[in-house]
């Protein structure tokens, strides 16, 4: 594997994988393809250009059709070893050029199942995958409809957006036309640069439960290694995360149900090799689906497994994609426990943050970072991205490491004032 100085090409940027090529591919090429708005948005030319990798960017529009296509022929006497998608959006491309190209991948057709929330729904209907209510929707009057259909709550959601933008829970049909507003036009302006694709919604009947994620490598439809994430949410309408514990804290027989169920999804969609973040919220015992990415999850989860299973998943991910064994044996038991916690603050101006450094100091912490600083400006908790700090940290179990991350995320204050 050393030896193979072919590129490796990551569709979508962000900076966890220019980590990645700096860890893994320091002798290698490591080709980032991303759009041209987002490597302006981004400053990708200069960001690459300080990398500790041989880095390169090449700006495409990967979501219009025919686009794996034409980069395939351009570029087909430069063949890679791999190739990733490094964010949603990318998982059709990514998985087409693969195929172009000859090497392991999720698959066009399971890429596109999974890219697409509505054609998920579709497809895993009939399939003994338990899923809630749920239609597509263009108009205000729809989504009352549904709540008049099932009586209660709705979730309304994008199709085809990735984390938490645009999803809001609707509790009485007198919410329903503000939330409109806000799930479909002020909530996505911010990711125009990342996808061109006009959005589509979903409303969908509320599930209410506890919430986990099943994280699995795949070659050829096996899954090689699996872990299960506990889910926390800040309390709200948005189901903006709070917390990760890894592995879950949960009876076996759970554990093994979601990923059974994860499982059976996969060979539903037909998906192949690569790495899938499933989520799901478990009803009377039972995981019903929420959504499934073809790709690494974010928000820290690999950092995550990577602590309590004493494994670099990213490693044995790179080598099944360049058509490899994985470089170690997998485990199936966690050696102990990691968590995250996430930080809010209230909208305003930041004058003050305090406590960092302390919380960096107290048992198991690994790290503890705020975004935010003096002069700053927070804003509504709406989505992932109005989070200001976080904190990582292990334990001799689940429960342990989280209550560590949650004593030293209690211990950072970010002092706002609010804006009039």
């Amino acid at each position: 594997m050393e030896s193979d100085n072919r590129p490796v090409i990551i569709v979508g940027y962000t900076a966890g994988w220019k980590h990645v090529a700096q860890k893994h591919h320091r002798d290698t090429t490591t080709l980032f393809v991303d759009t041209p708005a987002a490597a302006r948005e981004k400053d990708l030319a200069a960001v690459l250009a300080a990398a500790g990798a041989p880095c390169e960017l090449i700006t495409t529009d990967y979501e219009a059709e025919g686009a794996a296509a034409r980069f395939h022929d351009e570029y087909e006497g430069r063949p890679p070893a791999a190739v990733i998608p490094g964010i949603e959006y990318a998982v059709p491309f990514a998985a087409r050029l693969a195929e172009l190209f000859g090497l392991p991948g999720a698959g066009p057709l399971a890429a596109d199942r999974l890219r697409d929330k509505g054609l998920l729904r579709e497809v895993t209907a009939d399939s003994g995958v338990r899923n809630p209510v749920s239609r597509p929707v263009t108009h205000p009057d729809e989504v009352r409809k549904l709540m008049a259909e099932t009586g209660g709550p709705v979730v309304l959601k994008p199709a085809n957006r990735q984390g938490s933008i645009g999803t809001r829970i609707i509790r009485t049909a007198e919410d329903v036309a503000e939330a409109w507003t806000e799930c479909t036009v002020r909530e996505h302006r911010a990711m125009a640069a990342q996808s061109t694709v006009p959005v589509r919604m979903l409303a969908e009947s509320f599930l209410s439960g506890p919430e986990f994620s099943v994280e699995l490598l795949v070659r050829d439809g096996r899954a090689l290694f699996g872990n299960v994430t506990a889910k926390s949410l800040f309390p709200g309408d948005r189901p903006v995360e709070l917390g990760h514990t890894v592995p879950a804290d949960i009876p076996a027989e759970l554990s093994e149900r979601l990923r059974s169920a994860t499982e059976h999804l996969l060979g539903t969609v037909g998906f192949a090799t690569g790495f899938v973040h499933c989520e799901w919220i478990v009803v009377d015992g039972e995981p019903h689906l929420v959504e499934c990415a073809g790709r690494m999850p974010g928000d820290g989860i690999i950092t995550l497994i990577d602590l309590a299973w004493g494994i670099d998943i990213t490693r044995e991910y790179l080598a099944v994609m360049r058509g490899d064994a994985p470089r170690a044996d997998l485990p199936d038991r966690a050696a102990g426990g990691a968590a995250s916690w996430f930080v809010s603050a209230e909208p305003g101006e930041v004058i003050r943050v305090g406590g960092t450094s302390a919380a960096t100091r107290l048992p198991g912490v690994v790290s503890a970072d705020v975004l935010a600083g003096p002069g700053s400006v927070t804003r509504a908790l709406r989505s992932g991205r109005d989070r200001v700090g976080s904190v990582v940290a292990t334990g001799s179990d689940a429960a342990e490491a989280r209550r560590r991350a949650q004593d030293a995320a209690a211990s950072i204050e970010v002092v706002v004032r609010p804006r009039t």
